[in-house]
């Protein structure tokens, strides 16, 4: 059910505007040039709203945010509001994931949204956040960093305080906001043209540019008022009363103050159109803004007029308000009017009987902050409060607070924590933890607890028991042997998640898992890079750590050993603090990396959460890993298992002579997965079952390292080339592809003997090859581009060991030369100082290089290497540059 977004919200006020600001619009616009985001950052009344309603005209989207925008989730449903009609096809996997709290998944599809939906060329436009203040939080901080990042987006937030959002950009403050004396003139000029120039001067300075308050005391002295007798700034309520209310009637003074409780008021609503009807004609003196068909009080203003009140009187009509609310359904509103008014009792009772709605519409913040005003002690008569904090908790992914929580909630009574402690253990795969849970709850809530059964039916890896009770869907399928089938069925739809808590079992990180394993490996790392984002949009070390994980999976599949192995590490230490189970993918890619304690760990984990699956799972993973490799892994009898895919993995283990019909039956494993045999191996038996349309395929893998010494590896083995003008030959063969005669030339031979070298070539890398079939590593006349030739060359490398040393010969010194200056250029344009450091070792001589690194921690080792490489060659170290180090 969508997040009612009250119009008004979405549409600008209309008020004053006598002065055109001119100078600060273009201190506006300047400062867009320099930062997407800019931060309005000044007290009430500094002109904010009005100023940028006139930048933002024609090519803006308004939000005037209110204390519930707070909560991430309704922050989300105000800006899908703001831009349905822009987003598209995107709308709908916004509010998909917004009625779920998918709240950090909304924000990722608000900013693929705009971005797939683009401003004309040349053109940017303007989101407005107004009142921002009331909305600071850190998750909606997160939010609008994510979607400041969106193209041709220009977002000014308009807040009374810079905290917290300084960090998104560029802050203006109420120096910069304030009249300056040319801009005092011309309000006095529009409001009070019978005052000399000098007595606007004089208010001018009394209120130290104030705009607000520069119009009030001009109104004041109109009436004879002396402005050495004003408020200096920011007066406090009574000092603003003085200036508002001496020429305003009496019933105009009290409807004024009774509908200021309000904020905001429909002249169409019930019971208030006496109240609106009398206020009409005071609308400029009370300086009450027009939005929509709404009038609003200025906060200064509402705070003013509320203390006109008797608190009684106070609490009475925010009461009433209440009970409008609560009539038009708005149940949300309903509790915050009744924790304003102080009715703690009332609110806690709704927070009650409409809490758990609320949580699964996805206000998890909503609940949170409410649970948070009400007294403490409410929740000792109303323990129902703890189950509600405990499962807000769980949906905020904060787990070890909810389990405690939860476990109050029981001993004070509440059955229904059985269930929450359930969940939590479903979200954290810790089936172990869960049965006991579950088997209370089943006593008590047979009909709730039975889909939560299936669940950890599924994650003991009884997969037939959990399809019996009707679960189905992509972890199902994963866990029954269907990989391939929950791919493409979480890639059609990947938008139907689940509540937020559980974002990682059912969205973007299981998605990540599902391409690793049955589909694309490049994919699987976008998704895993994708979850993290939203772990730390969601400031969830949980999400972020199993990213990590799911990354670490994805170049494990790509072959990527060093980079996965940073992946699982980084994994590993997010995952401290938290549940057991989280580091047990973590430490099953540490084995598959060669860290033998790891494996050890990741099965002692794995029995103790009581997951047979997972354990199963990363125990192939490892055995494929070092079979890619060409190292030996004893692959231990895997039982307790129901999922025929890694059934038949096991089975296939250690593919010699392999199995043609796991690869027709689960066609993925020919491409860069986790579990797929060594690529030459599968490529041999498509050719053998006629389904590799090439003449001859040799069945070895060969590594070609040219990086420092050039070196050659057939089935892992080193081979030695008996001639050093074939080693030559080799070496040329990675520059680029030749014609014969240009080949012939630079390797300096006769025909006769060309055929010779390149005969011995091809036995070195095809050994056991029949005579008369063409090469299938060697083309005329280069090297072929096959999955089975690694050559490091050609792939994207780290350090500073230039290509094919020890070779002297004009064509590799040219490539060389043209290596080592395009690698600097790359490491140059690094923002590490560590890629600087690596260009200096490529030229220890270059002083630009040198004089950057001379401002980081690695000035000493830059040094070190530039004045060894200077008196190498006869030279002094220049000691400008020396000195220049020690000022830092």
């Amino acid at each position: 059910m969508p997040y009612r977004v009250p119009k008004s919200r979405l549409l600008p006020p209309r008020t004053a505007r006598e002065v055109e600001r001119l100078r600060l619009g273009e201190v506006v616009r300047q400062g867009f040039a320099k930062s997407p985001v800019l931060v309005l950052a000044a007290g009430a009344g500094y002109g904010k709203s009005t100023l940028m309603a006139s930048l933002a005209a024609g090519s803006g989207v308004w939000v005037t945010l209110a204390e519930d925008a707070q909560d991430p989730v309704v922050l989300g449903w105000y800006l899908l509001e703001a831009y349905r009609s822009r987003l598209g096809g995107h709308a709908l996997e916004v509010e998909r994931a917004l009625e779920h709290g998918a709240w950090a998944q909304a924000a990722e599809g608000l900013l693929e949204g705009l971005a797939a939906h683009p401003n004309p060329v040349g053109t940017a436009h303007t989101l407005v956040l107004d009142e921002a203040q009331r909305a600071a939080s850190r998750e909606a901080l997160a939010f609008l960093r994510m979607l400041s990042q969106a193209p041709g987006l220009r977002m000014a937030i308009l807040t009374r305080r810079a905290a917290p959002w300084e960090v998104l950009g560029r802050v203006l403050g109420e120096r910069e906001l304030a009249f300056d004396a040319a801009e005092a003139l011309e309000l006095g000029r529009a409001v009070a043209p019978e005052l000399p120039a000098f007595e606007v001067e004089h208010a001018h300075s009394l209120v130290q540019g104030w705009p607000l308050g520069l119009r009030l005391l001009l109104r004041a002295m109109q009436r004879g008022a002396r402005p050495e007798e004003a408020f200096y700034a920011h007066p406090d309520p009574a000092g603003l009363l003085a200036y508002l209310l001496p020429h305003l009637p009496e019933p105009v003074q009290k409807a004024a103050a009774r509908a200021s409780v309000l904020g905001e008021l429909d002249p169409e609503e019930p019971g208030w159109a006496d109240e609106a009807g009398r206020l009409e004609p005071y609308a400029s003196d009370l300086l009450l803004e027009r939005v929509g068909g709404r009038i609003r009080f200025h906060p200064l203003v509402r705070q003013a007029l509320m203390s006109l009140l008797e608190p009684a009187e106070v609490r009475g009509l925010l009461t009433r308000a209440a009970d409008a609310a609560l009539e038009r359904g708005e149940g949300v509103r309903a509790a915050g009017y009744l924790l304003e008014a102080g009715r703690f009792g009332h609110a806690a009772d709704l927070v009650l009987s409409q809490g758990e709605v609320w949580l699964r519409r996805g206000l998890t913040y909503t609940v949170l902050a409410m649970l948070e005003r009400i007294p403490r002690d409410m929740f000792a008569t109303r323990p129902g409060l703890r189950y509600l904090h405990a499962e807000a908790l769980r949906q905020a992914g904060r787990y070890a607070e909810a389990e405690q929580i939860y476990r109050e909630a029981l001993e004070a009574g509440v059955e229904l924590a059985n269930l929450g402690l359930a969940r939590l253990f479903l979200d954290t795969v810790e089936p172990a933890r869960a049965w006991p849970c579950l088997e209370a709850a089943r006593r008590a809530f047979p009909e709730e607890s039975q889909r939560l059964w299936a669940e950890n039916l599924l994650n003991s890896g009884r997969v037939a028991e959990a399809r019996a009770l009707g679960l189905d869907g992509p972890r199902l399928w994963l866990r029954g042997g269907e990989p391939d089938r929950a791919l493409q069925e979480l890639r059609r739809e990947h938008t139907r998640t689940a509540p937020v808590a559980q974002n990682h079992r059912e969205g973007t990180l299981l998605l990540a898992l599902l391409e690793a394993t049955a589909g694309d490996a490049a994919s699987a790392q976008a998704m895993a890079h994708k979850g993290r984002r939203e772990g730390e949009t969601l400031g969830s070390p949980f999400v972020v750590a199993l990213a990590e994980a799911r990354l670490g999976h994805a170049l494990l599949a790509q072959n990527r050993w060093d980079e996965a192995r940073r992946a699982y590490e980084r994994a590993l230490a997010l995952a401290e603090g938290g549940p057991a189970r989280l580091k047990v993918e973590a430490l099953g890619g540490l084995a598959a990396v060669e860290d033998a304690r790891a494996y050890a760990d990741m099965i002692r984990l794995s029995r103790e959460a009581g997951d047979p699956w997972v354990e199963a799972f990363m125990t192939l993973a490892i055995a494929y890993a070092h079979l890619r490799r060409g190292e030996p892994f004893a692959l231990p009898a895997l039982t307790a298992l129901e999922d025929p895919f890694l059934l038949a993995l096991a089975a296939a283990y250690p593919w010699d002579p392999g199995s043609p019909e796991l690869l027709e039956r689960y066609p993925f494993l020919t491409a860069n997965t986790l579990f797929a045999p060594p690529v030459h191996r599968t490529r041999r038996l498509l050719w053998e079952a006629g389904k590799l349309p090439v003449p001859y395929h040799p069945g070895v893998r060969v590594e070609v390292t040219a990086l420092g010494g050039l070196g050659l590896r057939v089935e892992g083995r080193e081979v030695r080339l008996k001639r050093e003008k074939t080693r030559l030959l080799l070496a040329l063969l990675l520059l680029r592809d030749w014609s014969k005669e240009a080949l012939v030339e630079a390797l300096e031979i006769s025909d006769g003997e060309f055929r010779v070298l390149w005969s011995e070539l091809l036995g070195a890398l095809e050994p056991g090859r029949p005579s008369r079939v063409p090469g299938y590593f060697l083309k005329p006349y280069g090297l072929a581009r096959v999955p089975e030739l690694c050559v490091d060359l050609w792939q994207p490398q780290a350090g500073s060991a230039l290509p094919l040393e020890g070779f002297d010969h004009p064509e590799i010194d040219r490539f060389r030369e043209e290596y080592r200056s395009s690698r600097r250029q790359q490491l140059l344009q690094s923002n590490e100082p560590a890629s600087w450091l690596e260009a200096l070792h490529l030229e220890p001589t270059d002083e630009t290089a040198l004089e950057r690194l001379l401002e980081t921690p690695l000035a000493a080792e830059a040094w070190g290497l530039y004045a060894a490489a200077m008196r190498e060659l006869g030279l002094e170290p220049d000691r400008r540059l020396e000195r220049f180090r020690s000022l830092r």
